[in-house]
């Protein structure tokens, strides 16, 4: 039967119209996608909101976006393939990617904090989905790879300009190093900076070649700006990626080059910026005078190789601790997120006062600590399956564009691994991001679309990412209230002025996390306001609560030996603080509460014990000074002060302060006691000690103008105008002093012209505020 001319010319609209509804429906997709990116991208500017830990805003949003992003899939439920699971499960990354987060699910079973291993586990779901939603955004939408190339250079773009105005801002305010030293943007940490813009480097090459005029120089001045921040950084890791990225583009460009369709001479456009801001870093680094980190970039590349260097040397512990505990729990792992409070023992020896490390500053190593090696295995194969592809892409594919992707998602791979070798970016949200968008690129880049069928309504997989989306939601909230509480808690203790109560700490309890970015529980910060409140017994209790959460810092020990001492129990209360020095034997606070503790009791051989135990780990001529100050209060023998102070010279041979000490203690004890007692504002007890001094040396004008002062202290007079004057007589020294406490002894005895006479002879060897006193008091 044929067709009739009016029935075709009706085919021929409907085709028209679906034509166009697809092509509406396309543009519309597309430009939602683009939507997406940018609030993506927008993480790299969020404020803190009062959170002690950016990370703790950063997956926050996220998992609300993420959230959104669930509810506008429900709501075009066409974007998604109807085949998409069965389609993607079929991919070896993703069935290695699913194995590790099931690994890293599994090791909350065997983690002593679970607690840290839900807020890990919870950070680890986000990404996943934020993962996920951009391969849905992203399927069949690879073309709009350098519309996201551009935008990501408007973002670096953006926050590299913020911190280059902020660091010349400084630097002619305050000093190049100064401003050197705050280079860090909202991340806290300049290798965190330098690494999530080293990272999106290779999305800027990608623009200066594709793009002309006016983009493709916003992009050159772009890479310009943030390589000299790279360079500013001191940052090693990212001097490596830099290299790598640059070098691997210009090989792969020579050998490849159809792939770019471009001149030779195009190379320029990136050598010209990196050149040039190389030389640029150089001479700030030269008017910076530092010698360290900041000397210049070669030297900053040469300490890289220097086992002697105290980072390298720092990260070499770390990863021997990481190894010493895989050995311990291969298999299990000592759970997900427990690095944090498990590797506190392995580091008492190396790390000083409360420090401790978060991370092993290797994320390969971490997650074969905490989830044991199989899933550490995992974790590195999937990388070098995603290397594999790209390698793959390049080599084999016969399309251009899909080259192009495949070299950016390489470079950007191999940029995440360097990092993730010196660092710890799975923790990180800014370099997640880009973990998921390389990830993503990788896997929509190497697939056959042709196997997708026909998109048609599909809800079930919206509500299933909503669903777990609302979950993060409330863990990532609980999270980002702990790290407001946390800052909340600093702040009264850097300020020195407590404005939350003990109550109000124990109302807002977090559950995930348990622990603060330190490591100290929530509950011994408890016990610690209800010690300012002199609550002991409630201190005790949370004290004991945080002690259970983490027993490796010492700080409950530390808290209940101030509570001792509080309650005059002085036993107790060396008790606690020895203990709090077995656990942290290079923290210094807690070797001073011991040394004070065992002062009280005037245990000359647990003095001993102390310095033995502290100086064993951290030594240093003042910490022999402190000793010996408290020992010689204690009535050890001058003799035995001696040969102590000996021991210390044989080990800082030369040292001022030691040899100064020697010389005292050879003169008289009685000096260093009265010295300690003048310093504690302990008035009778120095001018005793001086006074026995003085008996042993009764021509020392030095004691005779201390006991002066001490007299004048006591507001004792008449007491101090006798050994002013003897001073004078010992001409000790020519400086007015000793006539000026005469002059103002006088004036306080109402002897005005006498006070005038001395205040006079003051002012003519111009000491302190004579003058003024004089032009005030005397005509």
């Amino acid at each position: 039967m044929g067709t009739t001319k009016s029935s075709k010319n009706k085919n021929q609209q409907i085709n028209s119209s679906i034509d166009i509804s697809k092509k509406t429906d396309s543009v519309y997709f597309e430009s939602i996608t683009l939507f997406f990116i940018v609030a993506l991208l927008c993480i790299d500017f969020l404020p803190t909101f009062r959170s002690i830990e950016i990370i703790g805003t950063q997956y926050l949003y996220l998992a609300i976006l993420n959230t959104i992003i669930g509810i506008w899939f429900y709501n075009n439920p066409s974007i998604i393939p109807q085949n998409f699971i069965s389609f993607y499960k079929k991919k070896l990354a993703i069935k290695f990617y699913l194995a590790f987060l099931l690994l890293c699910g599994i090791s909350l079973f065997f983690a002593k904090n679970i607690s840290l291993g839900i807020v890990s586990l919870t950070s680890l779901i986000i990404i996943f989905f934020t993962f996920i939603n951009l391969i849905i955004l992203l399927d069949n939408r690879l073309n709009l790879i350098y519309k996201i190339a551009f935008l990501i250079g408007i973002s670096v773009f953006i926050r590299s300009f913020i911190e280059l105005r902020q660091f010349s801002q400084i630097a002619s305010s305050e000093s190049i190093i100064n401003a050197l030293n705050k280079l860090k943007g909202n991340t806290g940490n300049i290798n965190i900076l330098s690494a999530s813009l080293s990272i999106k480097i290779p999305f800027l090459f990608l623009g200066i070649f594709y793009f002309k005029k006016w983009v493709k120089w916003f992009l050159v001045l772009t890479l310009f700006i943030t390589t000299t921040l790279l360079f500013l950084s001191g940052s090693r890791a990212a001097y490596l990626s830099l290299f790598i990225e640059s070098v691997l583009f210009i090989l792969i460009f020579l050998k490849f080059k159809s792939i770019f369709n471009q001149e030779k001479s195009n190379i320029l456009y990136l050598i010209i910026p990196i050149l040039f801001s190389f030389f640029i870093s150089n001479q700030i680094f030269k008017k910076s005078n530092n010698a360290g980190r900041y000397q210049s970039v070669t030297n900053r590349i040469e300490q890289t190789a220097n086992l002697k260097d105290a980072s390298v040397n720092e990260r070499f512990n770390m990863w021997n601790n990481a190894l010493t505990m895989i050995q311990k729990n291969p298999i299990t792992g000592i759970g997900l997120g427990n690095w944090k409070i498990e590797s506190i023992p392995y580091e008492k020896t190396m790390a000083n006062d409360h420090q401790i490390s978060n991370h092993p500053h290797n994320d390969f190593l971490e997650i074969s600590t905490e989830t044991g090696v199989l899933n550490g295995f995992i974790y590195l194969t999937l990388f070098i399956i995603l290397v594999y592809l790209n390698l793959k892409t390049i080599l084999k594919s016969d399309k251009q564009d899909s080259k192009i992707i495949a070299v950016v998602s390489l470079l950007t791979i191999l940029t995440y691994g360097i990092d993730a070798v010196f660092n710890f970016p799975l923790y990180r949200p800014t370099m997640q991001l880009s973990f998921c968008l390389f990830f993503a690129l990788t896997l929509l880049n190497s697939s056959d679309t042709s196997e997708t069928i026909e998109n048609k309504s599909n809800k079930n997989i919206p509500i299933f990412i909503l669903l777990i989306s609302l979950i993060t939601v409330f863990f990532s909230f609980k999270t980002f209230k702990a790290y407001q509480l946390e800052n909340d808690i600093n702040v009264d203790f850097v300020t020195h002025k407590i404005t939350l109560r003990a109550h109000d700490i124990v109302a807002n309890l977090p559950d995930f996390p348990n622990v603060l970015s330190t490591g100290e529980a929530f509950s011994t910060y408890a016990g610690k306001y209800f010690l300012e409140e002199q609550n002991y017994k409630q201190a005790f209790i949370y004290l004991n609560k945080g002690d259970k959460i983490n027993p490796y810092q010492g700080r409950t020990d530390y808290y209940k030996s101030l509570i001792a001492t509080n309650n005059n129990k002085n036993d107790s209360a060396y008790i606690y603080a020895k203990r709090a020095l077995d656990i942290r034997p290079r923290n210094k606070i807690y070797y001073i509460l011991a040394i004070n503790t065992a002062l009280v009791l005037k245990d000359t051989l647990e003095i001993l014990k102390v310095h033995r135990i502290y100086t064993q780990y951290k030594n240093a001529p003042d910490v022999w000074i402190n000793t010996s100050s408290a020992l010689n209060q204690s009535n050890y023998g001058n003799n035995k002060l001696i040969n102590f102070i000996d021991k210390g010279l044989k080990i800082f041979p030369g040292d001022s302060l030691l040899l100064e000490r020697k010389r005292l203690f050879q003169n008289s004890s009685f000096v260093v006691s009265a010295g300690d007692f003048f310093i504690n504002k302990k008035y009778e007890q120095a001018i005793n000690a001086y006074k026995k001094a003085l008996n042993q040396d009764p021509s020392n004008g030095n004691l005779m103008l201390n006991i002066g002062l001490c007299y004048f202290n006591l507001k004792k007079y008449n007491n101090a105008i006798p050994y002013f004057e003897n001073s004078l007589k010992a001409k000790i020294e020519n400086n007015g002093k000793s006539e000026y406490f005469l002059g103002i002894c006088y004036y306080n005895l109402k002897q005005v012209e006498k006070g005038c006479e001395y205040m006079n002879l003051a002012k003519n060897k111009n000491y302190s505020n004579s003058n003024e006193i004089v032009k005030q008091s005397c005509k």
